[in-house]
């Protein structure tokens, strides 16, 4: 047995690529950190402590939940989660199972003293060379962090602001506990996608219609870095976002870089200067020059590139670095060229003054004329090859990579082979900058170096023609990328693609412009929709959707797959939002089109779809005849996955009317066809796992017909396997539908609560809006069960908020637990008013389901209001209306309360009479909150203590 100690330490456990430093609740990952649970993290502190010995499940209870009962099933979920973040099942295995006992931590674990000092997320960065002459820089602008909360560091192009910035992220991060995070908005051509980047760089999910709101929400008591680069071609709307996040996130710092001051209420500007040069004195010696900022880059790129400087060479280096007025970037092109042409050449080609005096971008004054003159010169020393790679690269909206830059090359002549001798050139000629992402290489230009580029790429008469090859490799890209999405890690999958998301924005805009391809754009589109979902931008999706539709419409040879395809889109995407109003007629436009063009497979979608909608607004009976045609439709076609969604959709608005037993007799059948689900999980025809769903419905019908312990264990089954398989959507609906919701209603609160952490942390990975409300209605619900102060008032407030919506099948459920909470703190009348809605809403739904709970709590209303006469009717009509429906778990609550009220009344025989005759018909293994609660009361009654009881 181990020594259980919950007490933190102040050592570090290292094992594979991870380090835990249990007294900051800090896992990492090759020097990052990773998310994870508070449980999870527990359960790998304890393992970590004791590698190689066997730790018991008592050992993990009693450290990660003393002086809490919770049952084993907590461990197993735990685990599977820690699992899944240690990704044993590709690599090492960290964690064996020691069957029926307990775990073993099997790696090899070094133990440090010392806890190793917090990381943060560090921005990425280009491999370029150390940065040179700006120490007293990077210390001022530390410096201004640190009492302002904004800071913008302005240059003109080419000055170093973009690598200055990196440096002094790379300094402070250490001030920000909750991270550094650089944000590209180069890449962001449209000021509307800014929030969204933003959201991105932070792994924020975006789950409503006002991003902003929600970015500052979810950020306000974050201490954190910002990084936001290149600012200048969405000034506006960056003045807008700094002062909003100044004004509301009070934790948040900003370090913007911009050409252009924001003119932000809290900035402060600092103003990015040249590197200094030498001046034109005669006789300048080695050691003088050498003391020169510039210089010195001048050397170490010469250098770097092959290039050699003699002693005798460096007054004419200097005099290069006078030439080019000390800018960076401009230094570091014209000391490649060192190599090729030598310091003197280099020289004498300068004084020849290569400037460009056109009117445009960069014709802005003397040093941004010097940068552009240089710009054009090493443009003109470039071969034919290069020139025209460099020209088509430009259609790059950020980060490309070699396949990208072979798709490109064909414009310029070139094979792949030529392509990867041809890219080097330009990455050490300093025109494209390189890095290395999981051992493979990625590329970007510069902002101002793409935009020179661009305009070349223009007049030589091939833009159209690339933008063209652009969009079409971009279209096989994001088809490929749909493909594989059921196939691969998703982490490795969003690596791949999610920073591409900039080049389908703009090869849609070519596609649907004049002079594009429609058709490109429509498949693009339906390509594109994975990623919008893993990103969370599901407005943008909705919008760009409704284009490709419209364009549909108006193309006469459009493949009607196509637009079905499009409107299956439109109509999911918005079943995980709440435009409840045009949700259903998406699904009917749907279903109509698969029936005109005889697409059985998208017929029964929209059956599908708008049987779901229509239940989950709370019209039952008509949903189960919408089912019943979907069943029958998908009989005809042995469709056995829609055969067995139609029989679960059935069972489930049976429950809701009432028909428990057949419900369960129904699912019970079903659930044999998936006890052993496969390795996959195919989200997108019925948006979840079919296992999952059949077991979640499951589940539903145990807790009410009576086997509440039995529906957790499920629930907890069902959240392992999703966990396991990494689909978030599945596990979101299977936590917000059930796993929530039965947690509460038996009384295990823990677990409640555990549920709801982890669908918070599911809503900031995928983009489940309606599951939103529903997280906060039962964490307010919880909130009133501990008696916090207002509680009461939030839980009505949440589920208003909730029907609102539109989804309002539980309703009178969720109205039951409002009145209740109120009940609870004695607020009648609040109690009474909810409960009518409650009511209200059960006779509309013809939800007998609920029924006898209604019942109780207007029992309960009328016995606190005096009417002891009519609490004890209700009460008795509550248990034979729960028997009637078989609501066994809603018949034990009404007999609790008569119970109550029969023991106040003197009556003690009638009231262990009626009880027990409800107990006795649980099975000897069922334990929840209520029932081992009605069994003390019982052995209360039988021993003649006369104890109160509080029901």
């Amino acid at each position: 047995m181990v020594t259980v100690n919950p007490d933190s330490d102040d050592k570090s456990y290292v094992f594979g690529p991870f380090r835990l430093i249990p007294s900051r609740q800090l896992l990492l990952r090759d020097g990052l950190p990773v998310t994870i649970g508070g449980r999870a993290l527990d359960i790998l502190t304890l393992l970590a402590r004791h590698p190689g010995e066997l730790v018991s499940k008592a050992d993990i209870l009693q450290f990660c939940w003393p002086r809490v009962f919770v049952h084993e099933c907590n461990i197993k979920v735990h685990v599977a989660a820690l699992r899944r973040v240690l990704r044993e099942r590709r690599s090492e295995t960290y964690i064996a199972t020691v069957t029926g006992r307990g775990y073993r931590f099997v790696a090899d674990v070094a133990v440090e003293e010392t806890a190793a000092p917090r990381p943060t997320a560090t921005p990425p960065t280009f491999p370029k060379p150390p940065l040179i002459g700006r120490t007293q820089e990077l210390g001022e602008i530390s410096d201004r962090l640190a009492s302002a909360r904004c800071v913008t560091i302005v240059g003109p192009a080419g000055v170093g602001k973009t690598a200055v910035a990196l440096a002094v992220a790379r300094c402070v991060r250490k001030t920000y506990p909750d991270g550094v995070y650089f944000v590209d908005l180069a890449s962001v051509g449209d000021a509307q996608y800014v929030t969204a980047a933003i959201a991105a760089s932070l792994g924020i999910k975006q789950r409503s219609e006002d991003a902003l709101s929600e970015l500052i929400a979810l950020t306000r008591t974050r201490r954190m870095l910002l990084v936001l680069d290149s600012c200048e071609h969405l000034h506006a709307t960056m003045t807008r976002i700094v002062n909003r996040l100044c004004e509301a996130s009070p934790a948040v710092a900003l370090l913007a870089t911009s050409r252009e001051p924001l003119w932000s209420r809290a900035e402060d500007v600092y103003r990015l200067s040249n590197l200094d040069t030498p001046a034109r004195e005669a006789g300048v010696t080695v050691e003088d020059a050498m003391t020169f900022s510039s210089v010195r880059l001048f050397m170490s790129r010469a250098q770097e590139c092959g290039g050699y400087v003699s002693d005798s060479e460096v007054p004419l280096v200097a005099a290069i670095c006078r030439h080019l007025d000390g800018i960076p970037l401009a230094i570091e092109l014209v000391a490649s060229k060192t190599s090729a042409f030598g310091v003197s050449a280099v020289l004498a080609m300068l004084e020849q003054k290569f400037v460009r005096s056109g009117s445009g971008e960069y014709a802005a004054g003397p040093r941004q004329q010097t940068f552009l003159g240089i710009l054009d010169w090493t443009y003109q020393l470039l071969s034919e090859h290069e020139a025209a790679l460099l020209r088509s690269l430009s259609v790059f909206a950020g980060v490309f990579r070699l396949p990208d830059a072979v798709a490109m090359s064909e414009l310029a002549g070139l094979n792949a082979t030529q392509t990867v001798d041809v890219l080097e050139r330009l990455v050490n000629k300093s025109l494209v900058y390189a890095e290395w992402r999981e051992g493979s290489p990625s590329y970007r230009l510069l902002k101002s170096i793409r935009a020179y580029a661009a305009e070349r790429l223009a007049e030589v008469g091939r833009k159209a023609a690339a933008l063209k090859r652009h969009a079409s490799h971009i279209l096989g890209l994001f088809e490929r990328a749909a493909e594989e999405l059921d196939s691969r890690d998703i982490d490795e999958w969003m690596a791949n693609y999610a920073d591409r998301i900039d080049d389908a924005r703009n090869a849609m805009c070519w596609a649907f412009d004049v002079s594009g391809d429609r058709m490109l754009g429509i498949r693009l589109t339906l390509a594109a929709i994975p990623l919008w979902f893993e990103i969370s931008s599901l407005g943008e999706m909705q919008s760009r959707v409704e284009r490709a539709l419209l364009a549909a419409r108006e193309q006469a040879d459009c493949p009607s797959d196509l637009t079905l395809k499009l409107m299956a889109a439109k109509a999911s995407g918005m079943s995980f939002s709440q435009h409840v109003s045009a949700a259903e007629a998406a699904w009917q436009d749907c279903y109509d089109l698969g029936v005109k063009t005889k697409n059985v497979k998208y017929e029964l979608y929209g059956l599908w779809g708008l049987a779901s909608h229509i239940g989950y607004m709370g019209n039952t009976h008509e949903s189960m005849k919408y089912h019943r045609r979907f069943l029958a439709l998908a009989e005809r076609e042995n469709d056995r996955a829609a055969i067995a969604e139609g029989q679960r959709s059935l069972a489930l608005c049976e429950i809701y009317v009432g028909s428990i037993v057949s419900a369960k007799q129904r699912l019970e059948a079903l659930v044999t066809q998936y006890e052993r689900p496969s390795e996959q999980v195919h989200l997108a025809r019925f948006q979840a796992d079919g296992g999952v769903a059949i077991h979640c419905t499951l589940a539903l019908a145990l807790w009410a017909s009576g086997e509440p312990s039995r529906a957790l264990r499920i629930v907890r089954g069902v959240v392992e396997r999703t966990d396991q398989s990494g689909h978030v959507v599945s596990r979101s609906n299977a936590l917000a539908r059930v796993g929530i919701p039965i947690a509460f209603w038996a009384g295990d609160f823990e677990c409640c609560a555990d549920f709801l952490n982890q669908l918070e942390e599911n809503g900031r990975r995928e983009d489940i809006s309606m599951w939103r409300e529903v997280s906060l209605f039962f964490a307010s619900a919880l909130d009133a069960k501990r008696r916090v102060p207002g509680a009461a008032v939030k839980v009505r407030k949440h589920v208003d908020a909730l029907t609102a919506t539109g989804h309002t099948m539980r309703a009178p459920m969720h109205y039951c637990m409002s009145a209740e909470a109120f009940l609870d703190v004695g607020a009648l009348e609040d109690a009474r008013s909810t409960i009518a809605v409650a009511r209200e809403y059960a006779i509309r739904q013809s939800a007998k389901w609920c029924l006898p709970e209604i019942l109780r709590i207007e029992a309960l209303i009328a016995r606190q209001s005096g009417d002891a006469g009519y609490a004890e009717r209700m009460l008795r009509l509550a248990i034979a209306e729960a028997s009637a429906v078989g609501a066994l778990t809603l018949q034990l609550r009404a007999a609790l309360s008569l119970c109550a009220k029969l023991e106040d009344d003197g009556n003690r025989e009638e009231a262990n009479r009626s009880l027990t005759a409800v107990v006795a018909q649980f099975g000897k293994d069922e334990a929840f909150a209520d029932l081992i609660e009605a069994q003390r009361l019982l052995q209360q009654l039988n021993d003649g203590c006369s104890e109160n009881v509080r029901v």
